[in-house]
């Protein structure tokens, strides 16, 4: 039996360098990479701030509403 790796290391949530590029984040990591508390994640995607997909019980935001929304950040700070 084989465990495969999810690609994360324990190098703060960054894909290793030799697994395929990610194209979803939990709202967990998407709160470390933006700065925010998870509280606060939380709640921007409850308003519709942060953009998610369901898969089945987990809540993915897409890389491409991440990377749309790194400029934004600043004013949430």
């Amino acid at each position: 039996m084989s465990v495969q790796s999810s690609g994360l290391g324990h190098d703060g949530g960054r894909p290793r360098s030799n697994s395929p590029e990610r194209l979803t984040y939990t709202v967990d990591e998407v709160a470390r990479l933006l700065g925010l508390s998870r509280n606060s994640a939380y709640q921007r995607v409850a308003d519709g701030q942060i953009p998610t997909i369901r898969m089945g019980r987990r809540l993915l935001v897409p890389k491409a509403a991440l990377d749309r929304l790194r400029p934004l950040t600043g004013s949430w700070h």
